[in-house]
């Protein structure tokens, strides 16, 4: 591949030349023929010239005409021919480090595999969350929805159970309705990954979860805080029913409304407005 653009760079380059080659030769012998007809005609006036002034006067002009001919002819043409240069200068860099840029290319080549390999599963997460923000556009407008939440701390809030401490949180979902506040976390994982895995995705929603409550906490009151239901969308499928663990579900995109919307009412509208507003100044 690296070998065929150089092929058709040196073949275009040449073409270039060429035809460079060719409109300044063809200028140039058209202004030679248009100098040469000036000189021609001032030799002429020399001849019938009938006084001495007359005389000297085109014979002065003849003397400057025939010597600036080369430069009258030639002139004209510097941008071409610097042009022409800078074309042929290329061709023979091309063909001389040829094999460095075909080595260089494969590198380029190798590096690119390489960089789609290492970001495979941004890409596949990434399709994943688009799979799941389609599904959530089809909940009625009495429900709200947050995409790509950030939450930041500082200083940062301490999670005693695990002795960690979180400075920020990344919530791929956040929906806000009449029947609660649901904080959504999207894997587009094989069905099996989210057995295998399930021990650190537990641990990932579950610091989510405790962010959001702590972020929540600055505006409610300790024990007025509007509780969470956590849900992972398995966008490639999961078990009816299925939970990580007693305060973590899981569904899929084509349930995901169902799961939010068939659930007891617990916000009226004033509570679900201040929520939204909450959680609004995060974005």
């Amino acid at each position: 591949m690296v070998n065929n653009q150089l092929d058709e760079k040196i073949t275009c380059l040449n073409d270039t030349e060429i035809q460079l080659d060719v409109r300044i030769r063809e200028g140039i012998a058209r202004r030679t023929e248009e100098v040469d007809v000036e000189i021609a005609e001032l030799r002429t006036k020399i001849d019938n010239a009938t006084n001495i002034l007359t005389r000297w006067g085109c014979t002065v002009k003849c003397w400057i005409a025939v010597s600036l001919r080369s430069r009258k002819i030639s002139r004209p043409f510097s941008g071409l021919k610097s042009e022409l240069r800078g074309v042929q200068n290329e061709r023979v860099m091309l063909t001389r480090k040829r094999p460095e840029f075909v080595n260089k290319g494969c590198s380029n080549i190798i590096a690119n595999h390489a960089f789609i390999a290492d970001n495979i599963s941004f890409y596949i997460g990434a399709v994943g969350e688009e799979t799941v923000i389609n599904a959530l556009a089809q909940l009625s407008d009495e429900y709200h929805l947050f995409n790509d939440v950030n939450l930041r701390f500082h200083p940062p809030i301490h999670w005693r159970e695990k002795n960690d401490y979180i400075k920020s949180s990344q919530i791929d979902h956040i929906v806000v309705g009449p029947t609660g506040l649901f904080l959504v976390e999207t894997k587009n994982w094989k069905f099996s990954d989210v057995e295998t895995k399930s021990n650190k995705l537990v641990y990932q929603v579950r610091r989510s979860s405790l962010a959001l409550w702590f972020y929540l906490r600055k505006n409610y009151a300790r024990y007025d805080v509007p509780k969470t239901r956590n849900v992972v969308v398995s966008v490639q499928g999961c078990r009816p029913g299925q939970k990580l663990d007693p305060y973590i579900d899981i569904t899929t995109p084509n349930r995901l409304c169902e799961y939010i919307t068939t659930r007891t009412n617990t916000l009226p509208a004033d509570a679900v407005d201040r929520l939204v507003a909450v959680i609004g100044r995060t974005v």
